[in-house]
């Protein structure tokens, strides 16, 4: 078959055949119908010092996916041939303590599809059954692939009270989009996005934001924020993991609100917690993953009533063999979601 392979260290990955995979016990053989490219595939693609730390080549890319289940290993239950089905893309060890919990989103051991493992640009992949979620009836497999980083956004926003609050989003990627369509979705009286790219500020506004604000137009973004909500944010949902506009979106906080962080920076950020945080009663809230598989469930509500239409944010479909030409365009951050979609089939019969 053929897939997207980071054949060695450095820049770039190759269109090139791969041996077809199959399934073990407990596992799923799935047709690949749709997948989108991610920020994480562009950290490899690029070979940043996260990548070369922790992605071991050959390895085929990509997490984010729709599937049709052709054949299942022994043992699995609760999945049939010919389901199309989302794939949490956290592979979890399910002994350490987290997951004994039923913390499974915090595994100590978590490996991604993609980067610790083979993952999903390609024709077939192979995935732990109980990693699938049938998709609902009817979703465009994109959507159901979009369900993947939407699950990022449905988790930060379930962090507290939503409804009637004044809800800032800082940073308008697609989970940053997504965000501001929940928000929209759980009744916000009010809901400010934040992003310096104009392209996506628009799609905030489609997506259902009030205001949009600049960072980079060079005004105080922290008193920008505060006009653009009419006083005070009730909640904050970052997504940028920048410096500047978590310390804004912070100042703009009421005593007793609260903040999501998602976003992951490039490095440390300094701030006064004693003046910021604490003599204010600010709670803040460290998200990572999606809780599985509660989010999914969560998710899967939103698309299935139409309470929340990504639809805005799926913005360029291409085929999987251009995806050096897609992730240039999603590199550029003047997009939303770029789809690929592989050719049919493999030899698999």
């Amino acid at each position: 078959m053929q897939a997207v392979v980071k054949t060695g260290s450095g820049p770039g990955a190759a269109w090139a055949a791969v041996d077809e995979p199959s399934p073990g016990p407990g596992e799923a053989l799935l047709q690949v119908v749709a997948t989108g490219i991610c920020g994480t595939d562009l950290h490899i693609l690029e070979w940043n010092p996260w990548a070369a730390a922790r992605v071991h080549p050959p390895r085929v890319l990509g997490h984010e996916m729709a599937g049709r289940v052709l054949e299942l290993g022994e043992g699995v239950e609760g999945l049939r041939e010919g389901d199309l089905v989302g794939v949490e893309s956290h592979l979890v060890d399910l002994s350490c303590p987290q997951c004994r919990r039923g913390d499974y989103h915090s595994c100590e051991n978590t490996r991604i599809l993609g980067v610790d493992t083979d993952g999903v640009f390609a024709q077939l992949a192979v995935v732990p059954a109980r990693n699938c979620r049938v998709a609902p009836e009817g979703l465009d497999p994109a959507v159901v692939a979009f369900q993947e980083p939407m699950g990022n956004a449905v988790h930060a926003a379930a962090q507290g009270r939503l409804r009637d609050q004044v809800v800032v989003v800082t940073g308008c990627g697609p989970i940053g989009l997504a965000a501001v369509g929940i928000a929209r979705a759980e009744g916000a009286s009010r809901v400010v996005a934040v992003d310096r790219v104009p392209q996506r500020l628009a799609l905030a506004l489609r997506m259902g934001a009030d205001a949009v604000l600049d960072s980079t137009a060079g005004a105080d973004l922290g008193e920008e924020l505060r006009r653009a909500c009419r006083g005070e944010a009730d909640a904050v949902l970052e997504m940028s993991g920048h410096p500047q506009a978590i310390q804004a979106a912070l100042r703009s906080l009421r005593p007793g609100g609260w903040i999501s962080l998602l976003g992951i920076g490039d490095g440390e950020i300094s701030l006064d917690l004693a003046s910021t945080v604490v003599m204010r009663g600010i709670t803040i809230y460290g998200v990572t993953g999606r809780r599985q598989f509660e989010t999914w469930d969560q998710t899967s509500a939103y698309l299935s009533s139409g309470r929340v239409d990504v639809s805005p944010i799926l913005t360029h479909r291409f085929a999987l063999s251009d995806f050096e030409q897609a992730a240039r365009l999603a590199g550029s951050g003047e997009v939303g979601k770029v789809v690929l979609y592989p050719p049919e089939g493999g030899t698999h019969d």
